[in-house]
């Protein structure tokens, strides 16, 4: 086989069926060899932006692989992006790149057609990255992407295939399937955390997106119900459990998770990384008895210091610890009802979230709600409830604006028979409006609801918050976006205000193939910039 051919049947071996990319000089026999062979879908963007983005929200949809390939330079400069946002959140995302064939190695890359060192340039965004010099080494080079790709805690991966390395033919055996490796907890350190959390009279759990990752929901409810312990989440532990569950906190630092956390004597954090953004700058009054359990050993008492902490695979911690727990003692505690009257208090006094209650109230229980960087969104952690996993994506600690049309084109791919919608405003839609074209060309039905209000809200209010009222260039010319979208073969829909949006969007759930609405919204501005809870807190 060709060393072109060699790559797809490996990543055919790891169950790759879809890959978003576009062709291009460095990367053709790649592309060839994906035609001759077949078994894998390819879904053609219009910027190497969208190809990681699809794969990404592919990928949280799924909890597989999400593939991507373009060419090296400025192809895959355009892909970082996308990559970044994997990093950060954790998702295991594929970028594979054509390259600088390995006939000119030692030659100054700035001088090479599409010249760029990719090593150094995506080490700080990736955990694997690998150059196969002969086709003999691509096999393993997939092999190494996959064990990374499917570790306890997933991250992004590069491979580049550099264009005579394509061409070179070899005898190669393909690996099976990569099974990602799930550590076994030390039972003494379960013990311990066990013994420790018997002193607690009030307990509280923090969780986090390996929960999710680790496939331990299930252990997740079942200790939290032994326990009747407030389960709070992060950003990306959101839908670790179902929002209609009592014992579900959505947000860890709203006003309810504050008040549980101020209310806690111990707090179990299960998965979680504490980032800035979960933490408020790592200023969160968190309670002074902790423990951990998290895959990565290296994260225990990395940003809190605990007590006693667990390294392993979260379900195999979780199911241990309540063994350990139900041993020892009958698991009472003093919450008495505290959760839920807070909850009625905090609920009764605030408006429903504008334009998303009414999507929740239309929408599937496993519908995939892709959230995009914008003002209405922001409460949509504490507010826009879930109910399973997978099913809320948000672009949490990057905090990639332009997120949502790719990745929830991506999730629909991945999702073909649920509902998939996405939410954005009109700032972010911008910027990545262009993969519509890809949901035209091939029939991808997701939903596209965009705010129109004129700017770039968020950071109006931040400027007139920290400027004494002085803007800059946060009010922005917009298109006519609904008329944009059939301009790209895409059904588009445009109504003034939140009044008529409930029937558009009931009818758009009806439709077969794409749907943008295009919510008009200018004359609410100070409105939803009230709402932002970084500029007008709880």
């Amino acid at each position: 086989m060709h060393g072109a051919d060699i790559l797809v049947e490996c990543l055919k071996a790891q169950g790759v069926r879809a890959l978003f990319g576009m062709p291009g000089t460095q990367n053709i026999h790649l592309y060839d060899a994906l035609l001759r062979r077949g078994g894998i879908d390819h879904y053609l963007i219009r910027n190497e932006q969208g190809a990681t983005l699809m794969a990404n929200g592919y990928a949280r949809a799924t909890g597989e692989v999400g593939v991507a390939l373009t060419v090296p330079g400025p192809g895959s400069t355009n892909a970082a992006t996308g990559l970044g946002d994997a990093l950060t959140d954790c998702v295991p995302v594929l970028l594979v790149t054509g390259g600088t064939e390995v006939a000119h190695d030692g030659r100054d890359r700035s001088k090479v057609f599409h010249g760029l060192d990719q090593a150094p340039f995506f080490a700080p965004i990736s955990r694997f990255y690998a150059r196969p010099e002969r086709p003999e080494e691509i096999p393993a080079a997939i092999a190494g992407a996959f064990a990374a790709l499917r570790a306890p805690r997933p991250g992004p991966a590069v491979i580049e295939i550099p264009s005579d390395v394509a061409q070179m033919e070899a005898d190669v055996a393909i690996f099976d399937r990569i099974i990602g490796a799930r550590p076994e907890p030390d039972p003494a350190e379960i013990t311990a955390i066990a013994d420790l959390m018997t002193t607690w009279q009030r307990p509280a759990l923090l969780v986090g997106n390996n929960v999710i990752a680790a496939g331990a929901t299930a252990e997740l409810q079942a200790l939290a119900e032994a326990l009747s312990a407030p389960a709070l989440m992060t950003r990306l532990g959101k839908g670790a459990l179902s929002d209609a569950h009592p014992l579900c906190v959505s947000s860890c630092s709203a006003k309810l998770g504050r008040q549980i956390l101020a209310q806690a004597d111990g707090l179990l954090i299960v998965g979680a990384r504490l980032t800035q953004i979960d933490t408020a700058g790592w200023t969160l009054e968190l309670p002074q008895n902790r423990a951990q359990l998290d895959p990565d050993p290296a994260e225990l008492g990395r940003e809190v210091d605990i007590a006693a902490g667990a390294a392993g695979d979260l379900r195999q911690s979780l199911a241990l610890l309540l063994e350990d727990l139900q041993k020892n003692t009958s698991l009472k505690n003093q919450w008495n009802g505290f959760l839920a009257k807070t909850r009625t208090s905090i609920t009764a006094a605030r408006p429903p979230l504008s334009l998303m209650a009414t999507m929740r109230q239309t929408m599937a229980d496993d519908a995939i709600a892709v959230v995009d960087v914008t003002s209405i969104a922001y409460r949509a952690f504490d507010e826009f409830p879930v109910y399973q996993p997978r099913t809320f994506l948000y672009p949490c600690y990057y905090v990639t604006l332009g997120y949502a049309v790719a990745a929830a084109i991506g999730a629909k791919v991945a999702c073909p028979e649920r509902q998939v919608v996405a939410f954005c405003g009109d700032g972010g839609f911008q910027m990545t409006a262009c993969e519509l074209a890809t949901a035209a060309e091939y029939g991808i039905g997701a939903i596209f609801v965009v705010v129109n209000d004129g700017g770039l809200l968020a950071i109006r209010g931040s400027q007139e918050t920290a400027f004494d009222g002085r803007t800059i260039d946060t009010d922005m010319q917009v298109p006519h976006l609904a008329d944009m979208a059939r301009a790209m073969g895409v059904r588009g829909v445009r109504i003034e205000g939140e009044e008529g949006f409930a029937d558009a969007f009931a009818e758009a759930l009806q439709h077969d193939g794409p749907t943008v609405i295009e919510v008009m919204m200018v004359d609410r501005r100070d409105e939803i910039i009230s709402r932002v809870p970084w500029i007008h807190p709880d």
